[in-house]
């Protein structure tokens, strides 16, 4: 007896079973779709730059010497022809101490010269007087004539020293300007390496000065890039801020001629090229040398495009194709893809206004000719 009732309970089984399984074969799965519709589509691509001065110098000590001052502090600003620096000039002071010592003694020399030679004029005078009276020989004369020109000779040499060692004075004192660093322009100290006592190098700038009255923004295009952009070329910069993002245009002013080596966040070495771009700022915020900024230059405008997710496509036959519904059935949709972006890619061939789009290719129980129910997505415009 017991027996025949475990029969009866394992056919009810498998009965239910079947009816579960007839009941999911007939039932549509849910599928989220995208109904095609032609859009603008926008290829750009996106880099981090940095608001730079226009105008900006570094300052450079001209001699190795020990900071003395620093009268300037990071952030300062300061009007050209204002002392920012002064450097030890020890040595410097020691020699023009002794080229004022050997020029005082010299004046004494020539002082004394001078009164030689006026008292051998004086004698030469007096033998002239004397030779016209025939009262000395022309030997006398003679030697009294050489002790004038002995006079002469002594004070030319005495000034010809004296207009060295005046030169002398005259170079260190030049030089002695060159251990005050004086303001180039006016502008706002940044980049300050200097520090009092430190060691200035004529290697190594002090500081750097900037001049807010002209702002830029520099960033760094891979190489592959950049036969995409042109100077005049115009372009969408945004600064972030906590609680919103400030966008404004800008527009390329310089590409440089070369690449040079630069290297990713991952360490990977890449080339790289300098693009200027002059930034028109708004008003209600001031962004200041030294932010950051993305810089997004739109390099393709495609209107009327028809545009979906890459994630919908996959490979059939080699192809690339993605899902479409047919009245309630799932069908496979063979396409020609176009430009693209990080998310989106144009489709050129195979769809048309309408078509509506499976968004999850690899949803369990998608297949060729499954039965589906559709739910709309909207389309959104994507990177």
């Amino acid at each position: 007896m017991k027996k025949k009732w475990k029969i009866i309970f394992g056919i009810i089984g498998i009965l239910a079973a079947a009816a579960f399984i007839f009941t999911q074969l007939r039932q549509d799965l849910p599928v989220a779709v995208q109904r095609m519709e032609a859009r603008e589509f926008v290829q750009s691509f996106t880099e981090e730059g940095v608001v730079v001065a226009a105008e900006e110098h570094p300052v450079y000590s001209l001699h190795p010497a020990r900071i003395e001052k620093l009268l300037v502090e990071e952030g300062d600003r300061v009007q050209a022809g204002q002392l920012l620096a002064v450097l030890a000039d020890r040595e410097l002071h020691y020699g023009l101490e002794e080229l004022e010592a050997r020029l005082a003694g010299l004046a004494v020399e020539l002082d004394q010269a001078q009164e030689n030679l006026a008292a051998a004029e004086r004698n030469y005078e007096r033998m002239a007087s004397l030779y016209g009276d025939e009262l000395v020989a022309a030997v006398e004369l003679e030697e009294a004539e050489r002790m004038v020109q002995e006079a002469q000779a002594r004070i030319a040499l005495l000034e010809a020293q004296e207009q060295a060692l005046l030169s002398q004075r005259e170079g260190l004192q030049e030089q002695r300007k060159d251990y005050r660093i004086y303001a180039p322009i006016d502008g706002v100290v940044t980049r300050l390496a200097a520090r009092e006592q430190g060691l200035a190098s004529p290697q190594t700038p002090m500081m750097t000065l900037f001049n807010e009255g002209g702002k830029e923004v520099e960033t760094w295009v891979l190489a592959r890039d950049i036969p995409q952009l042109a100077e005049g070329m115009h372009v969408e910069l945004t600064f972030k801020l906590r609680d919103q993002d400030i966008e404004f245009p800008g527009q390329v002013v310089d590409i440089a001629p070369y690449a040079e080596e630069a290297y990713s966040p991952l360490g990977l070495a890449e080339e790289r090229v300098k693009v200027t771009i002059a930034p028109q700022f708004p008003a209600e915020v001031e962004i200041k040398p030294g932010y950051k900024v993305d810089v997004e230059f739109v390099t393709q405008v495609i209107p009327g495009a028809l545009v979906v997710p890459k994630t919908v496509l996959f490979s059939d036959g080699g192809e690339d194709a993605l899902f479409v519904v047919e009245g309630d059935r799932a069908q496979v949709r063979r396409v020609t893809t176009g430009p693209e972006t990080r998310r989106e890619v144009v489709i050129t061939a195979g769809l048309a206004e309408g078509d509506l789009v499976i968004l999850d290719p690899r949803q369990g129980g998608l297949g060729e000719g499954v039965k589906v129910s559709c739910q709309i997505i909207s389309q959104e415009v994507g990177e």
